[in-house]
């Protein structure tokens, strides 16, 4: 078949959980034999990644414009150059999903959260994630949901049934470090938090937290966001130097790092 992935920042993943879908989903859809395209914001080195076909349009870098726009341009491209089937991410993206379908194109919807409850968003944003909502119970083919207590919602509050495909996830030893030591950190003496760093994922709480702590591990706070800039300088504002900021890290770097923590805090909304 011939695939589309529209509605994320693109490949290689660069950003959150759903480039990271993107990612693992697209590549393991090529090595089964089929045709797959994901639609891209920034700019890769080559045309296209591990077999799956990059295709980049422009956007708008703006918080509440950036998903929007590009997403409104995949679509349009993807009238223009037909697939078999098309895989939107992000609620706010149901508004699009319909166009595809009436040039014959089955469409799934994976929603994700209910992404109205984040502090990020004005009462605008917010307000077009409720309407999403009901958006996507009737203009994609199909809604996924990765969570099961996201299907319950779906079902308790529109009387709409979704397709529940929960997330995998990398498990196993790693024995390689050499992010651990360009760090400075040493296995199973650090604890590890990773998240986009906006307000509802607490990492200033955490290292408050930690840092009331008398304790002879690290803490290493992973992770970036684009449109956050005075949230990260609340997070950086520490002097105590058992605490690594290193930024976002991807990939086998990422991957070290979970293998050889002491243990990962979680605390998001």
């Amino acid at each position: 078949m011939r695939i589309a992935l529209a509605g994320t920042r693109g490949i290689p993943a660069r950003y959150g959980g759903f480039e990271t879908f993107a990612e693992e989903l697209s590549t393991r859809l090529v090595s089964r034999g089929h045709s797959v395209t994901v639609y891209c914001r920034q700019r890769h080195a080559e045309p296209s990644y591990r077999g799956v076909r990059l295709v980049y349009l422009p956007t708008l870098r703006h918080k509440y414009l950036d998903t929007l726009v590009h997403t409104a341009l995949a679509t349009l491209h993807l009238v223009f150059h037909r697939q078999d089937a098309a895989l939107y991410c992000n609620a706010a993206n149901a508004l699009f999903s319909f166009l595809p379908r009436l040039a014959g194109m089955p469409v799934a919807l994976n929603v994700d959260g209910l992404e109205r409850h984040r502090k990020k968003w004005n009462l605008l944003g917010k307000a077009w994630y409720r309407i999403s909502e009901r958006l996507a119970t009737f203009l994609p083919s199909v809604v996924v949901t990765d969570a099961r207590r996201i299907a319950e919602y779906y079902l308790e509050r529109f009387g709409k049934r979704s397709e529940f495909i929960p997330y995998g996830a990398e498990t196993g030893v790693v024995a390689t470090r050499e992010t651990l030591d360009r760090l400075g950190l040493e296995p199973r003496r650090y604890f590890l938090y990773v998240s986009r760093m906006e307000p509802e994922n607490n990492a200033v709480m955490v290292r408050e937290a930690f840092e009331r702590i008398l304790t002879g591990l690290k803490l290493a706070l992973v992770g970036d966001a684009p449109y956050a800039a005075g949230y990260l300088e609340r997070v950086r504002a520490t002097t105590d130097a058992r605490v690594i900021l290193p930024g976002a890290i991807y990939g086998p770097g990422y991957h070290e790092l979970q293998a050889h923590s002491f243990a990962y805090i979680h605390a998001t909304e």
